[in-house]
């Protein structure tokens, strides 16, 4: 792939099982701090809304689809571990960027242990592929690349 060539990426950090209150439970209100966090780093790359980006927070998906499936009537999201995302459209040059700034606003150490978080998480990185039909709408983020007022 050449460096110049853009492609989605969610960077996903989990953070365990929610919080019972709070901003990190799943029915808190306003943006989590780690989303915002996880926005702020791919603003400090190239500057304020120059990297498409949009930020989630809830359960693992993937998890989350397993429990109800499994256990149905007994599932718990409160039993689910939640995560932050945030989705970006970026060169191989700034994800690598963004990726060093995350572990940085993180505190992240190679055993996973974040000094922001205060406590151990996960992070990881999802290829997104807008060639399929399920994810077309991550190509918003694509639009608003080309959309962009500095745009050539």
């Amino acid at each position: 792939m050449e460096d110049d060539e853009r492609r989605v990426w969610e960077l996903a950090v989990g953070l365990g099982l929610p919080d019972a209150t709070g901003s990190g439970a799943l029915d808190g209100e306003g943006i989590h701090p780690i989303a915002l966090l996880l926005e702020e780093s791919a603003h400090r790359i190239r500057g304020v809304n120059r990297i498409p980006c949009f930020t989630a927070f809830g359960p693992v998906v993937e998890l989350d689809e397993f429990a109800l499936r499994a256990w149905e009537e007994f599932h718990d999201p409160a039993r689910v571990p939640v995560e932050c995302r945030l989705s970006v459209y970026v060169t191989d040059t700034e994800l690598d960027e963004l990726v060093r700034t995350v572990v940085d606003d993180l505190g992240l150490d190679h055993e996973g242990n974040s000094t922001t978080v205060d406590r151990k998480v996960t992070v990881g990185l999802r290829p997104i592929s807008l060639e399929l039909h399920e994810n077309r709408f991550y190509q918003h983020l694509v639009h608003q690349y080309e959309n962009r007022s500095d745009a050539t």
